[in-house]
């Protein structure tokens, strides 16, 4: 296919973006209404909800990344898919400037994702890191490691304390899964790894601006996951606002002063948009206002779904869940023969979840609540058959159950040492 030339009369449905929305769409779309040519920068799409066993010494890169090309050619359907960059859209003449050149389409679907929001704090966006990719996971396991090494080497008691007290700024699903899984990492592995250092030094906090953790769960989920994490040494600093941080210190709203090396930010997302549209199509969150067919305003055939979209029927949390069924829904909508069979979007909540480190979870869903090890087989369970190819579920399983009878994280090796981005 020749991608940067549109015959006449041909209809071209370009998506951008690889993740589980814009896949949903390139699995149910029918490739004989469209000439489908999908984008995204990495050859691979990413499970996100696992990334913090990445970042945590639990998983390897390669058991959350699954190559796009394999997953759409197991589903028999002819797309293009390339690799590259969208700089921007012109969506007049209905072309996308790319990194490889300008593509022409008649039907778009952005699908984009989200990026990480540090609300204009420039100087925690440079010393902080963040969670939103296998980079970043990969990041994040070596600079905690490299933590720990240089503690080793210092004389300094109070530059000990620093390098191994964990802030996390965000006390959402992201932010409670790592705090957990830092201190898994301290009761279980890091004895053993570092018996020279005084590991009661080691501290992991939670900096959250609310009054709960896991705010956009149910009470019964926030009031048990505070008290599984104060049960694993997480110190709770609820109602705080972070205002600064140098790479040494942490600077809170109320006066507070944390001495820390290692500052995790998950406090905040925002949608992925492109340059090329009015300013009348975003809004709050940096997303694309939608319709309920995910139509933007002003656009016939241009579509956003995912994370960088806001449907203006309703509020739906920036989830893999509601993702999937966007792009279903979407699919099913542009292979009807005309827009007045699309049916509108309605979000099927079938719950939400978190873990806590080691048989610790909570759970959110439509029959009952849990917590505990029943909300933690369910978790594992789930995120397992959400995963994509068998050879995946079998690493993930297999690692799982060494972690889990060995009290053990093998994975915790710094082949690609951390770097501060100057």
């Amino acid at each position: 296919m020749d991608i940067f030339n549109l015959a006449a009369g041909k209809r071209r449905l370009l998506i951008i973006g690889g993740g589980f929305a814009g896949l949903e769409v390139a699995k149910h779309i029918d490739d004989q209404k469209f000439e489908v040519v999908l984008l995204d920068r990495h050859n691979y799409f990413t499970f996100q909800p696992l990334l913090y066993q990445v970042a945590t010494g639990g998983l390897e890169p390669d058991s959350v990344a699954y190559p796009i090309r394999k997953i759409i050619s197991n589903r028999k359907k002819k797309i293009a898919f390339r690799m590259a960059e969208v700089e921007a859209i012109n969506p007049i003449d209905k072309m996308a400037m790319t990194s490889i050149g300008v593509i022409p389409f008649t039907h778009l679907i952005i699908a984009s994702g989200s990026l990480t929001n540090f609300f204009g704090m420039t100087e925690v966006m440079e010393n902080a890191l963040s969670l939103k990719s296998i980079t970043d996971a990969l990041d994040i396991r070596s600079f905690v490691l490299q933590n720990f090494e240089r503690a080793l080497l210092s004389t300094d008691e109070q530059e000990k304390k620093r390098l191994m007290h964990f802030v996390v700024v965000g006390g959402g699903p992201t932010g409670v899964e790592i705090a957990g899984s830092l201190a898994e990492l301290k009761k279980h592995v890091l004895p053993n790894d570092y018996p020279e250092l005084d590991l009661s030094m080691m501290e992991i906090t939670i900096v959250e601006s609310g009054k709960n953790t896991l705010s956009v769960m149910s009470p019964f989920a926030q009031r048990n996951s505070k008290k599984q994490l104060e049960e694993i040494g997480v110190q709770l600093l609820l109602e705080k606002q972070l205002v600064q941080y140098d790479g040494f210190t942490a600077s809170l709203k109320d006066g507070t002063l944390i001495e820390t090396s290692s500052l995790f930010w998950t406090a905040g997302v925002k949608g992925n948009t492109l340059s090329g549209f009015s300013p009348d199509v975003i809004a709050k969150g940096n997303r694309f206002s939608v319709d309920e067919y995910f139509r933007l305003n002003g656009f016939e055939n241009i579509f956003a779904i995912g994370d960088v979209a806001a449907v203006q029927s309703g509020v739906h949390p920036m989830l893999g869940s509601v993702a999937v069924q966007q792009g279903k829904r979407l699919a099913k909508n542009l292979n009807r023969n005309s827009s007045n069979e699309w049916k509108p979007f309605r979000y099927k909540d079938r719950g939400t979840m978190a873990t806590i480190g080691r048989s610790r979870a909570v759970a959110d869903l439509n029959f009952t609540h849990l917590k505990g090890f029943p909300a933690w087989l369910a978790w594992l369970f789930i995120h397992l058959m959400l995963l994509v190819g068998f050879r995946n579920r079998l690493i993930v399983l297999i690692n799982w159950i060494w972690n889990y009878f060995s009290y053990d994280k093998a994975i915790r090796l710094i082949i690609r040492p951390y770097k501060k981005k100057s």
